[in-house]
Order: C-alpha cells, then sequence, then structure tokens
C-alpha cells in the first residue's frame, strides 16, 4: 500500500467513524466540560440575532360591514376569506342595514348572522363609496 492510499484510508476512516470523536473533542475541553465555544470562533464575526416578527394582533371590532377590507372580515369567527370575498361583492350592490341583511351572502344563514352580528356595525356607506370599494 503506498503513502498516498494510507493517509486516504486514515482520512475515510476518520470522515466515517471519527466524526463523533472530533465533535466531542471540539464541545469538551480539557477539563471535561462542555465549552460554550469552539476554537476560533473570536475569529468569525458575531451572528446577528433575527428579530422575533409576532404576527400583528388581529383588529378588534366591532367593524363596520359596509366599509371593511375582506382581510379584515376573515378575523371574524367562522368567516374565511371566500365568505369575506362574498360579503364585499354583495354590499357593492347594496349595503347591508342589518343582520338579516347578511343572509343574502351565500353560505351565511340565520345562525351565522346571529354569530357573527355582535361584532359587527350596520352603517350606511357614504354616497359613492359603495363602488369605490373592491374586492382584494
Amino acid at each position: 500500500m503506498t503513502r498516498r492510499q494510507a493517509v486516504g484510508l486514515m482520512l475515510a476512516f476518520l470522515l466515517i467513524c471519527g466524526g463523533r470523536w472530533v465533535r466531542h473533542a471540539l464541545l469538551v475541553g480539557p477539563d471535561g466540560r462542555f465549552r460554550a465555544s469552539l476554537p476560533g470562533d473570536a475569529l468569525l464575526p458575531p451572528i446577528a440575532d433575527a428579530p422575533e416578527s409576532a404576527p400583528p394582533p388581529p383588529p378588534e371590532g366591532p367593524f363596520d360591514v359596509n366599509r371593511v377590507s375582506a382581510d379584515t372580515l376573515c378575523c371574524l369567527s367562522g368567516v374565511g376569506p371566500v365568505l369575506a370575498r362574498r360579503i364585499v361583492e354583495e354590499r357593492m350592490k347594496a349595503p347591508f342595514r342589518d343582520a338579516e341583511d347578511l343572509q343574502r351572502v351565500k353560505g351565511i344563514g340565520q345562525a351565522m348572522a346571529a354569530r357573527i352580528a355582535p361584532d359587527l356595525i350596520f352603517d350606511d356607506p357614504p354616497e359613492g363609496a359603495s363602488s369605490s370599494l373592491k374586492v382584494p
């Protein structure tokens, strides 16, 4: 066996079998305690902590059903993006006057209207505003 082959076999052995020993040797100091940092860490730039971006809190109601966006309507219990889009489309035809008017929207029955009505305000939109409300 040549010297080059012997060195290659030793490197292969170290990579395959010795990885655990190498990691242990790097993480455990001579006194047997785990190291807080590895040798050479002082040469590396510090790692910047990623800012924790918590999702913004949901908007608090009650909401004016004739003015709010579909995204805001999604915050209501049982209202998803599809139903919110239907509400916006229906209010463009005619504003909602009360909770019973919500039943014009496909997917909103008497029970659903009663459940979300406490979180809604039924004000008339200003003149010409219903045509400017767009479905996102």
